[in-house]
C-alpha cells in the first residue's frame, strides 16, 4: 500500500489538498442528504421510527459543524474525517435496526466504506468493512433483515470486492498525485534556475532577499553584491558566445565556491550576478566582495584553446531595518559596481551611501 506520509512533502500536500477538497464534498452532499431525511420524516413523508429520525437530526448537525470547521480552519480536515466516518459508520449501522421499513438500507454501507478509503485509507477502511459485515449479519440474525442465505452472501462479497476497487483506486490516487508533485516541484525549480549556470535566477534571488528580510531575526543587516564581468561584450564579439558562455560558467563556479555558509548567489541576466550577504554590515560585506573578486581574478579560463583570466567588478549595497526591497538594494549596489568600472574595472566599490 503506498502511504502518502512517507512520500515528498509536495505529494503529502497534494493529497493532504486532495483530501479537504473531498471531504468538503462529501459533508455538503451528507449535509443535504440528511436534511432532506430529516424534513421527510418530520413531515410524515417518510415512516422512520423517532429514533432514527432523531439520528437522522443529530448527524445532520454534526455533517453541519464539520462542514463549517474543514471550509474556516483546513488544519481540522483529520479529525473531521474520523469524525464524519465514524458518526456515519454508526448512523448506517443504526438504520439497520430501526428502519425495517426500508429493506435496501444495507447498500449505504457500499458508498460509506469508499469515502472511508479516501478519507482515511486502506486501514480504517478494511476495518470498517468487517464492521458492516458483522453489524449486517447481526441484523439478518436478529430479523431485523429478511433475506436469504444467498442474499448474505452476495452483501458480503460485494462489500469485499467495492473494498478491492476503491483500495486500487486510492492507490492509483496517491501515485497520481506524487507524479502531479513531482512534475510541479520540477517545474517551480526550473523557473527558478539558471540553465547555464545552474546558478538560482533572478526570481530565486528576490525570493532569497525576501525569505531574509522576513525571517524572525529580519532585524539584522544584509548586504548584496552586484558582481559584473569585465570587457564581456568584447569576449563574446571576438571569440563568439560559446566561449562567451564557457567564462560565465567559470565565473559562477568561482563565485560559488568563495560563498560563505548561508550566503547565495545568483545569474541574473546577462554577464550580472547578485550575491545574498545576510546578517552582514557593510565593513564585512566588503571583505567578502574582495575575497569574490579576487577568486574570479585567479580562475583560470580558457578562451579560444588559451589559458587566461577574467576579472569583475563588483558594487556592494547594505540593507538595514526597516529593510528597502530587494530591487531597490540591487540598483544601489548597480550604481556602486558602475562605479567600479569607472574607476578602472577589476575592483569593489560600495554605494555612495555606505561609502
Amino acid at each position: 500500500m503506498l502511504d502518502p506520509a512517507r512520500g515528498s512533502f509536495a505529494s503529502r500536500h497534494e493529497f493532504a489538498g486532495f483530501r479537504r477538497r473531498f471531504l468538503i464534498t462529501v459533508l455538503g452532499a451528507a449535509t443535504a442528504w440528511t436534511a432532506v431525511m430529516v424534513a421527510a420524516s418530520t413531515m410524515g413523508w417518510l415512516s422512520v421510527g423517532p429514533l432514527q429520525t432523531y439520528n437522522n437530526i443529530a448527524f445532520f448537525c454534526l455533517t453541519l459543524g464539520l462542514l463549517i470547521m474543514v471550509w474556516r480552519w483546513p488544519g481540522t480536515t483529520g479529525p473531521a474525517a474520523i469524525a464524519f466516518c465514524t458518526g456515519g459508520l454508526c448512523l448506517i449501522g443504526a438504520a439497520l435496526f430501526l428502519v425495517p421499513e426500508d429493506p435496501l438500507r444495507m447498500l449505504l454501507f457500499f458508498p460509506g466504506i469508499g469515502v472511508i478509503f479516501l478519507l482515511l485509507g486502506a486501514r480504517a477502511a478494511w476495518a470498517a468493512t468487517a464492521v458492516a459485515i458483522v453489524a449486517f449479519c447481526t441484523a439478518v440474525a436478529g430479523g431485523y433483515i429478511a433475506t436469504t442465505a444467498t442474499g448474505v452472501s452476495t452483501f458480503i462479497i460485494s462489500l469485499f470486492f467495492t473494498g478491492l476497487f476503491f483500495h486500487a483506486f486510492r492507490i492509483q490516487s496517491v501515485r497520481a498525485l506524487e507524479t502531479v508533485a513531482a512534475q510541479n516541484k520540477a517545474l517551480d525549480e526550473a523557473a527558478r534556475r539558471d540553465p547555464l549556470t545552474s546558478l538560482p535566477n533572478l526570481r530565486a534571488f528576490r525570493n532569497a532577499v525576501e525569505a531574509e528580510t522576513t525571517a524572525p531575526n529580519g532585524g539584522a543587516p544584509l548586504a548584496i553584491a552586484f558582481v559584473d564581468v569585465d570587457f564581456f561584450k568584447a569576449i563574446n564579439d571576438r571569440y563568439g558566445h560559446a566561449e562567451g558562455d564557457a567564462v560565465l560558467i567559470a565565473v559562477a563556479g568561482a563565485l560559488r565556491r568563495a560563498l560563505r555558509a548561508g550566503d547565495t548567489v545568483a545569474r541574473i541576466g546577462g554577464e550580472e550576478f547578485a550575491v545574498l550577504l545576510p546578517a552582514t554590515d557593510i565593513a564585512t560585506a566588503m571583505v567578502v566582495a574582495e575575497r569574490l573578486r579576487a577568486a574570479v581574478q585567479a580562475t583560470a579560463v580558457t578562451i579560444a584553446g588559451e589559458i587566461t583570466s577574467v576579472t569583475v567588478s563588483v558594487g556592494v549595497a547594505p540593507s538595514r531595518p526597516p529593510h528597502a526591497t530587494a530591487d531597490a538594494v540591487l540598483r544601489a549596489a548597480d550604481l556602486a559596481m558602475y562605479a567600479a568600472k569607472a574607476q578602472g574595472r577589476n575592483r569593489v566599490i560600495p554605494a555612495p551611501a555606505a561609502a
